[in-house]
């Protein structure tokens, strides 16, 4: 097979479960560079929370790329966008008025920091300030600005929480957005032409590849856009979740045992 683009996922994927990138993982993938291959990190991480990475894998010239926000925004490795998928003003106020009848803890990211309503900050979002290494700034809903533009808006809290809200999202919201989940503490909503599936299909369009010149690698839900592109090249990593496993080409080893190296040389170097 002749793949000129390796698009990863992050968490569950390129990193361990340290957060880590692996030594093995880190070798293969700049191998796979210097060979004239694209290594594209797919997250629903914001681009500061992308960009360590990019620097790890040496991937710091302008022509490299990175999804960020879950599809809403591709950018190329200086931080400039090429696609842009936001939300509006119009879509915050939405949003804040089903986490008002849902009593659910609610925030936005735009591309520099996370915006919230709520004076007490919770652990997950604490948590995810510190993994993307993005400030939270604490707002009143008059000082939101009439022309923000989000990325995308985001409910945390206790898995038995973000059950309880999933539920009750009205179905306006399942039809008008792209809904996803990272993990089970975080439902995420983007735009609906926002996705890493539709962000990749792009970005490739725009690098004159064909869809099957694309190989994926991912693990959570909010990666099964990538693998419902029907000629992308499908690695599912051995601690993906069932729904990704069932859509994949392969299964290769966990993220904790170098799944994404070893799929790499097996299949794109027939070691």
């Amino acid at each position: 097979m002749k793949i000129k683009l390796i698009a990863v996922d992050l968490d569950g994927t390129l990193l361990n479960d340290k957060q880590e990138i692996s030594y093995e993982t880190k070798e293969a993938l700049q191998k796979a560079s210097r060979s004239g291959i694209k290594i594209v990190p797919c997250s629903g991480r914001p681009f500061p929370g992308i960009k360590e990475y990019l620097d790890q894998l040496d991937l710091q010239d302008p022509n490299q790329y990175a999804v960020a926000f879950n599809g809403a925004l591709v950018l190329n490795a200086q931080g400039n966008a090429v696609v842009e998928e936001l939300l509006s003003h119009q879509d915050f106020q939405f949003f804040e008025k089903i986490a008002q009848q849902l009593k659910a803890n609610f925030h936005v990211e735009v591309r520099d920091k996370f915006i919230t309503l709520n004076h007490f900050v919770n652990y997950y979002l604490s948590r995810e300030s510190w993994l993307t290494r993005m400030p939270i700034e604490v707002c009143e809903l008059k000082d939101i600005a009439k022309d923000l533009k989000f990325t995308k808006a985001m409910f945390s809290g206790a898995p038995s929480e973000m059950e309880r809200v999933y539920r009750g999202l009205p179905q306006e919201v399942i039809e008008k957005y792209n809904v996803s989940t990272s993990d089970e503490t975080l439902i995420e909503i983007n735009s609906k032409r926002a996705s890493k599936g539709n962000a990749l299909k792009e970005l490739a369009r725009k690098l004159n590849l064909k869809q099957d010149e694309v190989m994926i690698f991912g693990d959570q839900k909010n990666d099964i856009s990538m693998f419902d592109v029907p000629d992308f090249y499908k690695v599912a990593m051995g601690n993906a979740v069932l729904e990704i496993k069932k859509r994949a080409n392969y299964v290769t080893r966990t993220n904790n045992e170098d799944g994404i190296a070893y799929a790499i040389r097996r299949l794109v170097f027939n070691e």
